[in-house]
């Protein structure tokens, strides 16, 4: 009896047991079948999100690409903006290589002098001529007639930038530009009588080339230092002055523009001013103007200024009264002063003898650049505002011989194509 039930308990456990067994392997085998649908499922996902990864490291790579090239392709062009890439066979940059800087004793040998004094005149404004590797000789050797140079006063002295933390000790406006001109100047007028005088341009003898001196620094010391520094130039009488009735022209003609007071043009020697002012522009009509008498005695004239200048932005290039009926054919107002309140801009400033002149003119897209600059000499302007000496000199002829060098001999202006 008891060997039977323990035989049959034996028997319930090895079948139990053989139940365990089948259900854990039925487990073991849904659990495998999971596994693998998972892995069939994780394995139709990966290449997926392989696909997705290669995408994105692709167009990563696109975009660092893209960007570089924007990049490189801006450098370029701002390479070229400052005109650190010339024609081929450029006469200048043959002269005047990457050995050579301003204080290079081989600049003032013969054969880069007489390059210089040879070179076109052109109605050209270098703009900011301190940022050229050479400046006052590129401009010079491109043929511009007016030079600019920001100036500070610091410690007594004038130095040359565009900001105050710009300065270098050795950028002085006396070593930079006084002393360089008065030394060409001297070689020009050598065995000429006390009454003629030569300027620097072999081309255009009688030319005077202006130096405009922007006053970065308002201290009234900016300004009576500057009027002291140019006595040796005065001295040998080289600079064009008012003398009370007329202005005399001479080979250099100094114009002050900046934090500098029109009051301290007007206070100078009234029979021997020697400082003109370069006048607003925009701002040229003004409550003095005397339409009373004959002719006409404006508040800013060639007794006092030289230049009048504004940003291209507040540029006025027609008339008012050509717009007032909508069709252009307006005729002009039969009072004088209305006639002067509503023409443009360049027209106020030959009424008043003076050069018109417009900075800040669009330097990009290049179409628009070349625009604005056939629009202004369209309409007469007396100075075009230049940044590539380059272009200076790839244009020369063409810009000679349309625009007028501009030489006011007295009270007349006389005109003479180059």
């Amino acid at each position: 009896m008891a060997s039977s039930m323990s035989g049959s308990s034996s028997s319930n456990c090895e079948s139990d047991g053989q139940l365990v067994c089948a259900d854990i392997e039925h487990h073991g085998g849904r659990v495998k079948a999971r596994q693998r649908r998972l892995a069939v499922r994780l394995g139709s996902i990966f290449p997926q999100l392989r696909r997705k990864h290669l995408a994105f490291n692709l167009l990563l790579t696109v975009a660092c690409l893209t960007t570089s090239l924007c990049v490189v392709e801006f450098v370029y062009i701002t390479h070229l903006n400052k005109g650190l890439v010339r024609v081929e066979n450029d006469s200048y940059d043959i002269r005047f290589g990457r050995e050579l800087n301003r204080n290079s004793p081989a600049v003032w040998d013969s054969y880069r002098q007489t390059f210089i004094h040879n070179a076109l005149p052109v109605p050209v404004h270098s703009h900011n001529d301190y940022w050229r590797r050479i400046p006052l000789f590129e401009a010079l050797g491109s043929g511009c007639i007016s030079i600019e140079a920001d100036i500070h006063y610091r410690g007594s002295d004038l130095f040359v930038g565009h900001s105050s933390k710009d300065l270098d000790s050795g950028s002085t406006l006396r070593s930079m530009y006084l002393e360089p001109l008065q030394r060409m100047l001297e070689a020009q007028n050598t065995n000429l009588s006390n009454d003629s005088w030569r300027g620097v341009f072999n081309l255009a003898p009688q030319q005077t080339l202006v130096l405009l001196v922007d006053h970065k620094t308002s201290e009234p010391e900016t300004f009576t230092i500057l009027h002291t520094q140019l006595q040796p130039l005065r001295d040998l009488d080289y600079l064009t002055y008012w003398n009370g009735t007329d202005r005399i022209m001479r080979p250099l003609t100094i114009v002050a523009s900046g934090s500098v007071l029109f009051e301290s043009i007007t206070a100078l020697d009234s029979k021997h001013r020697d400082i003109f002012w370069d006048a607003k522009l925009e701002r040229l009509v003004h409550g003095d103007d005397n339409f009373d008498v004959k002719p006409v005695r404006y508040a800013y004239n060639i007794s006092n200024s030289y230049f009048a200048s504004t940003e291209w932005r507040n540029a006025i290039l027609w008339p008012y009264y050509r717009f007032m009926n909508g069709s252009g054919s307006s005729s002009p107002p039969e009072s004088p002063r209305l006639r002067d309140i509503g023409a443009s801009q360049i027209e106020q400033a030959k009424a008043r003898g003076l050069l018109s002149r417009y900075w800040g003119t669009p330097l990009h897209p290049p179409n628009m650049r070349e625009i604005v600059w056939r629009v202004l000499i369209e309409q007469g302007v007396d100075i075009l505002n230049m940044d590539d000496m380059g272009i200076v000199r790839a244009r020369a002829n063409g810009w000679g011989k349309q625009m007028p060098h501009v030489c006011s001999q007295g009270n007349q202006d006389v005109m003479a194509n180059v």
